[in-house]
This record gives structure tokens, sequence and C-alpha cells, in this order.
């Protein structure tokens, strides 16, 4: 490749790194804007349910949520909740070592031609 070229493709590779990283920005910020509202729903919703058949515990969510007989739902709930974010977690630092492999992996790339 003569100089000219090699220099167009490490435009274009600079470029295409610079999309990707903008597109996991917003895809991560949206993402962000969803959980918080989800959160924001459930505080409300919890606030729905909590009923005033228990005047000593009236502050207290979980102890009207498991008056019920709901406890098994509940500890399925967290339990699904803990192994989602767990999953979650690992899933971002995955790709995140990809990314960081593939990047290193071009700028020895751009350095060798």
């Amino acid at each position: 490749m003569t100089g000219r070229t090699e220099r167009r493709v490490r435009e274009i590779r600079r470029r295409t790194r610079q999309y990707r990283k903008r597109h996991e920005r917003r895809v991560l910020s949206t993402l962000s804007v969803c959980s918080l509202l989800l959160f924001a729903e459930i505080g409300i919703l919890l606030r729905k349910v909590q009923s005033g058949g228990v005047p000593t515990v009236a502050d207290s969510y979980g102890s009207v949520l498991l008056r019920g007989g709901a406890s098994a739902y509940i500890v399925v709930g967290i339990a699904a909740f803990a192994v989602g974010v767990t999953v979650t977690v690992i899933c971002i630092r995955c790709k995140r070592k990809h990314t960081i492999r593939m990047e290193a992996a071009e700028d020895k790339e751009e350095e060798s031609t």
C-alpha cells in the first residue's frame, strides 16, 4: 500500500472506533435511564401495595409484603435480580476486555505498517 492509502485506512479505523464508542455511550446512557425509571416505578408500586392493616410497621415495606404468604415470591424475585446483576457485570467485563484487546491489536497493526 502507498502512504496515502495507509493514512486513509488509519483514518477509517479511527473514525470507526470513534463511532463505536459513541454508540456504546448512547446505549449505556439509555439503559441507565431505563433502569432509573424502573427503580422509581418499583418505589411507586411499593407505596401502593402497602396497606394500613399493620400499624406497627407502617414504614416497613418488607413486613407488609411478607404478611400475605408471599415470602417465596419475594425470595425468588430477589434471587433473580441478583443473578441478573451478576450476569450483566460479567458480560460488561468480558466486553471491556475484548474491546481492549481489539484496540491493542489495531494499534500493533498500525505500528507495523
